[in-house]
């Protein structure tokens, strides 16, 4: 050991020493109006300013650590509107008050802080109540926030709250964040980048973010624990100036813009101390998730209990479209050349144009149905597309029919009264595009419509699923008609007016039947059996969705495209599925039959379709660490015009099924040469007892085979190009 490492050692030593000194001092003396609040190895020191309240610190004890920036931003921000003038001021923790008091912890360990007396006269009547709860076990803080509202003048318009920075914990720390299925990145720090969205959408899909440091002894995860899935943006940013990463979360408050109305947070916010990665933040995430959200659905030994059993062990999917005698005969020919269940996704069922004339479906292109039942008899399940979001501004044909006289009053609308409307590549037949207004989902007129169009593709088509395009992709917009008789602007009847249109749906469809939507923003789960994931097209990402939801529902699909890497793009997009627990496929019919890929795709469906199981009745597990560089490899995904994605070229995965104690280990080299590496064995991590555990090592279309693997080894893995298999690991034999 040489000098300097003795110098580092002893100087974070002393920093440590000085810290906890301090700490004790200022917990019973209070000095310098310093409140530290301690819960298990972290510590939070809060200072009362002249005219508010700042963060000082948040603390790792054990390692030493301080977690924040300097200069770490207000704790929360109150953002207010007049309601005559519009004008707009914002309230801060760390300024603005008269008066600020910190209450003595309770019995629970709970305190109370209150911001009274705005110095801006104007305001009179605004105050801000903080309740901070410490959960020692998690070495976590609890946060809750209410604004009180008793301006005449003054209205609220959306709450900053939690917000906060954390500094660069060291060389390849990482920054996680919920877009697509989550997305982990280590030069985020270096960058002024600003990931995220209006949650919930696609795009913005679970309500936490972290920071941690590559060895996992250190982090914080942030969490806005909100059960409704209330409107909110979230956001991470990377500071490069600062080197470090700030997270903010803005609720647009329900009824925003009317005075006298206060706010309660939907929820509580945590600061979590986090040791380990993005997979120990999704399992907090997950424990919260299945004990409290409103959307989290009963599960059984073998999953959803309430989703049909040829929906969950589906392996595969292929989509295209047109009328019947159009894509029949292409649709069994797949499924006849794989000898497996396979889920149809068929567009343009319906005679009117794509993205256009909605919502107006029917007639079916003819020989619709008889198709349907032609494909049931070739062990196809069919699932049309519908739309769940929008009605055409000129829904016959270039003619205003239905719109204005029915639709208008149940659109969503902006602060002037006018329709929200979105446009994409759909043309009129006059030539402009057609313009599609979104629908309020709280008006019953449009829970009405949604409801009969998808119980007269059951009954009167049957089909065995309906997919209600945009739900779970799209996010919520801010609507200010009071005669829908929701809150104006933000809180969370968005959700619960789909929750209102999907029960009714659910009750009244068949029971062999199942309904799936697009992407995936989770306060929706419960009324879907399927999410279509074909967005998961980004860098860098890591199956923190799956980690959560594995389990409460099935994941499927993604964009295959062309282009001159298209069987490389092919290969690494199946693989990237199989190991996240996806429905492998949402490609034609015809891609099997690539010289180059088609195999490759077949052994991730045979293989899904051996270990299925484990992706419907189990839970993902920690995805086994290989040893040593991993080659990358690189494709042009094409989602949209170039899009280079590289992932290591060999991808694993894990999944659980608890209640037979048994865990596969999923091994897929994406490559065109065989690689030999070592890969990290412990089975304490999947809670397997005994030194010699049953390894099973399964491979499709061949006979399985014993592997002799020790718990203590860390075994060599061979993966010969382009393959898949997965290790079965099981107790030993009493």
């Amino acid at each position: 050991m040489n000098a300097q490492t003795h110098t580092h050692r002893f100087n974070r030593c002393y920093t440590f020493i000085v810290w906890a000194v301090f700490c004790l001092c200022v917990a019973s003396t209070a000095i310098a109006e310093r409140t530290a609040v301690q819960t298990g190895e972290m510590t939070l020191l809060l200072e009362k300013t002249e005219q508010g309240l700042r963060i000082l610190s948040l603390n790792d004890n054990a390692t030493g650590r301080e977690l924040l920036a300097p200069d770490t931003p207000s704790l929360f921000g109150i953002e207010l509107r007049h309601a005559k003038s519009a004008e707009q001021v914002t309230l801060t923790a760390d300024s603005g008050w008269r008066r600020v008091e910190i209450s003595d912890a309770d019995a629970s360990g709970q305190r109370v802080i209150t911001f009274q007396e705005p110095a801006d006269n104007r305001l009179k009547g605004i105050s801000v109540e903080v309740k901070l709860l410490v959960s020692g076990a998690e070495s976590a803080l609890v946060w809750d926030l209410q604004v009180k509202n008793n301006s005449e003048q003054w209205a609220l318009w959306q709450i900053i709250f939690p917000q906060v920075t954390v500094r660069y914990l060291g060389e390849g720390s990482s920054v996680f964040y919920p877009i697509l299925s989550g997305i982990e990145r280590s030069d985020f720090w270096d960058t002024t980048e600003k990931k995220g969205g209006r949650y919930p959408s696609g795009w913005t899909c679970m309500q936490y973010m972290a920071a941690y440091d590559a060895a996992g002894k250190t982090g914080l995860y942030v969490g806005m624990h909100d059960p409704f899935g209330s409107t909110k943006d979230i956001y991470a940013r990377g500071l490069k100036d600062k080197h470090a990463v700030a997270f903010r979360f803005t609720h647009p408050a329900a009824d925003m813009g009317k005075p006298g109305v206060d706010f309660e947070l939907p929820g509580q916010a945590t600061w979590q101390l986090l040791r380990g990665d993005w997979f120990d933040a999704a399992t907090i995430y997950r424990k919260w998730v299945s004990r409290e959200a409103k959307w989290w659905p009963e599960l059984g030994p073998d999953g959803r209990t309430d989703t049909p059993e040829w929906m969950r062990e589906l392996p595969v999917w292929v989509m295209t479209g047109g009328a019947a005698s159009d894509c029949v005969g292409r649709v069994k020919g797949f499924a006849e050349e794989l000898g497996l269940p396979v889920g149809f996704h068929w567009y343009n069922w319906h005679r009117i144009p794509f993205d256009n004339d909605y919502p107006h479906y029917f007639p079916t292109k003819d020989g619709f149905a008889e198709g349907v039942e032609e494909l049931k008899q070739a062990g196809v399940y069919a699932m049309p597309y519908i739309n769940g979001r929008l009605w055409d501004t000129r829904d016959k044909k270039a003619e205003d029919w239905q719109f204005t006289s029915t639709a208008r009053p149940a659109t969503t609308k902006d602060e002037k009264g006018q329709p929200y409307t979105e446009t994409y590549g759909s043309k009129e037949a006059d030539g402009n595009s057609v313009t599609l207004a979104v629908m309020c989902p709280s008006t019953s007129l449009w829970q009405n419509r949604v409801r009969d169009i998808v119980l007269r593709l059951f009954n009167e088509c049957g089909v065995n699923g309906v997919y209600i395009d945009q739900i779970a992709a799209a996010s919520p917009r801010l609507c200010f008609d009071a005669s829908h008789n929701h809150p104006l602007g933000g809180g969370h009847w968005w959700m619960e007016g789909y929750w209102k249109m999907l029960d009714a749906i659910r009750a009244a469809k068949p029971a062999e039947c199942m309904l799936t939507t697009e992407c995936n923003a989770e306060p929706y789960i419960k009324w879907f059996d399927g999410y279509l994931t074909w967005h998961w097209q980004g860098q860098d990402m890591v199956p923190a969705f799956p980690a959560v939801y594995g389990g409460a529902l099935q994941m499927f699909g993604r964009a295959y495209r062309g282009g001159p890497s298209q069987d490389l793009a092919n290969r690494m997009k199946a693989g990237q599925q199989l190991v996240f627990g996806e429905q492998i496929g949402w490609f034609g019919p015809e891609i099997i039959k690539r010289p180059d890929s088609g195999q490759f795709l077949r052994d991730c469906i045979g293989l899904r379709w051996r270990l299925k199981k484990y992706f419907y009745a189990g839970q993902m597990a920690r995805p086994p660490k290989l040893i040593g560089e991993i080659p990358k490899v690189t494709a042009d995904w094409q989602w949209s015009g170039k899009w280079p994605i590289t992932t290591p070229a060999i991808m694993t995965g894990a999944w659980r099924l608890q209640r037979e104690n048994k865990v596969i280990l999923l091994f897929v080299n994406v490559s065109d040469q065989t690689l030999t590496t070592n890969v990290q064995f412990d089975t304490e991590e999947y809670n397997l007892p005994g030194k010699t555990p049953k390894v099973t090592k399964i491979r499709p279309g061949t006979p399985d085979i014993k592997l002799n693997i020790r718990a203590a080894d860390q075994p060599q893995v061979e993966c010969a190009p382009r393959s898949v298999f997965a290790w079965e690991i099981a107790p030993a034999s009493n």
